[in-house]
């Protein structure tokens, strides 16, 4: 059995049937590399079924402690059935890339069964009238909870999932896999207990460095006023409509505009470039308020663990977004310059405070008071406010990949929208490209298309003042 920490159980604590905390990678595959320039269903049940072995937590799923009163366990799932996660459907008609968007959105928002190991798949085909995609060309739709999953460990079980070459096969596993047992009373019992001494022993381990960070944050924020989180519509009720869409710049040009602004970090320049966005759409509702948005950055505090072990190791940082400054480049200044004082402050905080501040309380109350004020939230009810949109930068490993056999096209990837958080950012992307993917709903945003073009709109921005390509 596999506990699940504090910081993995809030997100089971967090999720309501609108906002199930889903994360998802929509990848378009070229299968003109594949044997045949073909794929059959049955060849990627065959693919996949080789590789289950290298991310372990795709056989496994949930089980709760009895009466509830210790974290759910995860377990190996002694019914898995590969065909119950990866499904196989077609793109309906007019069969566009808006058609596209509305069916990952929708499958996206459905909520997952939690009696299962935690992930979905998504065969989609029918792409031969989409604009500049290749003859063929089908789409991959993964879906992870958040609960088994952080941003790095579920890029991990993708990529663990992919080829380097159209031909290369895994090292196959040390032994055929066998199911665990299903815990018997005397199993839990032993779990609880062993687990208990474990986590006392931790709660002891942690409340120097919690001490000393909570302090050192403290300390940091006398005499400063705090950022002021300004309301805006992200901040609204969110419904169980789902709206996804993305925009790939070239990863050069990017590179282009860094080299001539000086060399930024490229996450500054990101960031600049969704503040740009936040500017035009909501000044074209005349909703821009007069205080700078501010966006919630999740930073990987995993170290040198194993990503494909699963769960969540993160911590974030509050960078003010500058969006009350209209010149790109003192926009950039501004991002620049309170990202290097959120790193700060979450290192002096450290990487596991908000997860050992929560292990310090027992599972039942923590769980209750988590669910109570997500709910809370949820009714547009919540006098605080952390930020106003969240953005997440997840790397993809460098060169070309392959998933049984087809070649990497497109890829983008999704995070989960909350109560307090309507608009989350995703920005991954391939050597050759950089994509920024948006989730939201329609309620909060009824227009994703056009906040596509304001991304666009701010991309060239900042590449005419830079001088890059005129």
């Amino acid at each position: 059995m596999q506990k699940l920490q504090a910081a993995d159980v809030a997100f089971l604590d967090l999720e309501r049937p609108e906002t199930p905390p889903l994360m998802g990678a929509l990848i378009i595959m070229d299968p003109s590399t594949a044997p045949g320039s073909f794929v059959r269903h049955r060849d990627i049940l065959e693919y996949i079924e080789e590789r289950l072995h290298l991310a372990p937590n795709l056989r496994k799923r949930l089980i709760d402690s009895p009466l509830k009163l210790d974290e759910p366990r995860l377990i190996d799932d002694p019914n898995f059935d590969l065909e119950f996660h990866v499904r196989h459907l077609a793109l309906p008609r007019p069969r566009d890339r808006r058609q596209l968007n509305i069916l990952t959105a929708r499958l996206m928002s459905r909520p997952m069964d939690l009696n299962r190991p935690l992930w979905e798949m998504y065969i989609i085909e029918g792409l031969e009238e989409i604009k500049d995609l290749p003859a063929d060309a089908f789409a991959v739709l993964i879906k992870l909870h958040h609960a088994a999953f952080d941003g790095v460990a579920g890029s991990a079980a993708i990529w663990a999932m992919m080829q380097t070459a159209p031909d290369s096969r895994p090292a196959p596993p040390p032994a055929p896999w066998t199911p665990e047992p299903s815990p018997k009373i005397a199993d839990w019992a032993l779990s609880i207990m062993v687990e208990a001494g474990r986590q006392a022993i931790g709660n002891m381990q942690a409340l120097p460095s919690l001490w000393k960070g909570a302090v050192g944050a403290v300390m940091d924020s006398i005499g400063d006023d705090p950022p002021t989180v300004p309301k805006t519509r992200f901040q609204g009720h969110i419904s169980s409509h789902r709206v996804l869409d993305w925009v790939i710049f070239p990863n050069s040009e990017f590179r282009e505009i860094r080299a001539a602004l000086g060399k930024p970090k490229m996450n500054d320049l990101v960031l600049c470039v969704i503040a740009g966005a936040l500017r035009r759409y909501l000044r074209s509702k005349d909703e821009l308020p007069d205080s700078p948005l501010l966006a919630m950055c999740p930073i990987n505090v995993r170290g040198a663990g194993d990503p494909t072990e699963g769960g969540n190791h993160i911590t974030a940082m509050r960078v003010s977004l500058g969006t009350d400054i209209e010149d790109p480049i003192e926009r950039l200044k501004a991002i620049a310059a309170s990202t290097a004082l959120g790193k700060d402050q979450a290192e002096k905080l450290g990487g596991t405070f908000m997860g050992d501040l929560m292990a310090l309380y027992p599972y039942p109350l923590r769980s209750r008071f988590i669910r109570e004020a997500n709910a809370i939230a949820a009714g547009g009810n919540s006098p605080i406010h952390m930020a106003n949109v969240v953005v997440s930068n997840i790397p993809a490993p460098r060169g070309q990949y392959y998933f049984a056999g087809s070649k990497f096209f497109e890829y983008a990837a999704f995070g989960p929208i909350t109560p307090g958080f309507g608009l989350f950012h995703s920005v991954s992307g391939m050597d050759w490209e950089m994509t920024f993917s948006v989730s939201s709903c329609r309620e909060i945003m009824p227009d994703i298309a056009f906040y596509m073009d304001c991304l666009r709109e701010s991309f060239q921005e900042i590449r005419k003042l830079a001088k890059v390509g005129v």
